[in-house]
């Protein structure tokens, strides 16, 4: 039987033809580098931590799922298939061997999937299933993470790595104001979930905002989080100094 490899990205010039283009990177071990090409990849949405109360004599059930219009959901399970293709048996059975030992004895880490380079799965690895096919000279992997059930950007709102943008779905904004008394900023989060943010302060900075209200300064911003909506979060500062949003994007993908 004869495989067709078939990589879901342009394969760079520059690359090596006997190394895949797609694959996944855990705890440092990239699966493009260790000889494994990616033949399929699934990742459901997860499921939702349902709260449902039926009432006698009432037609169907009510729904207490969601807090603050918000739906919370279990940790979700994302499925690699790798194929890897060897000669000899015993180098077959030292690439699976060695596939286990990267995966499974680690704790949660960054999952970073070559499908979705702007984000990471914060996962760790469930199973590894490995079938040698000594007829066609071949080993096949199923790999099982279980992941958070968002995924996080790369870097923290505002730091605009270009090799991140995906102008689809992406905003141009700015995180960090120069305060000098009392002025009114608008710091949009379009992720898919409302998130933690931090601060970095110089001088002595007020926050006020749906959030509440916050007095920072150099000593005690770093003890201090505010949570910022879905959306626009507008903001009044006041003071004098500087100060700096500090979050990451969670997005349903």
């Amino acid at each position: 039987m004869q495989y067709e490899f078939r990589n879901l990205d342009p394969i760079d010039e520059k690359a090596k033809p006997n190394i895949a283009s797609e694959g996944f990177i855990f705890n440092n071990y990239d699966t493009r580098l260790n000889g494994w090409w990616l033949t399929e990849r699934t990742a459901p949405t997860p499921g939702e931590q349902e709260i449902t109360e039926s009432v006698p004599y009432r037609q169907g059930s009510y729904d207490f799922s969601m807090i603050d219009n918000e739906r919370f959901f279990n940790n979700r399970e994302i499925t690699y298939k790798l194929l890897y293709v060897g000669e000899k048996y015993y180098n077959r059975k030292g690439f699976e061997q060695e596939l286990k030992r990267q995966l499974m004895p680690h704790n949660w880490d960054k999952l970073v999937d070559t499908h979705e380079p702007t984000y990471y799965w914060w996962a760790k690895c469930k199973s590894v299933e490995v079938n040698d096919n000594s007829d066609n000279e071949t080993l096949e992997a199923s790999i099982v993470f279980t992941a958070y059930p968002y995924a996080y950007t790369n870097h923290n709102e505002g730091a605009d790595y270009w090799d991140d943008v995906f102008f689809p779905h992406w905003v141009w904004q700015q995180v960090k104001f120069n305060v000098n008394g009392s002025q009114d900023v608008n710091v949009k989060n379009i992720g898919s979930r409302p998130v933690l943010s931090s601060f970095v302060v110089t001088g002595n900075v007020k926050a006020k905002g749906s959030f509440g209200e916050v007095s920072l300064n150099d000593g005690n911003y770093k003890q201090t989080q505010v949570v910022f909506d879905i959306g626009d979060n507008k903001i009044n500062l006041s003071g004098n100094g500087t100060i700096e949003f500090i979050f990451k994007r969670e997005e349903m993908i």
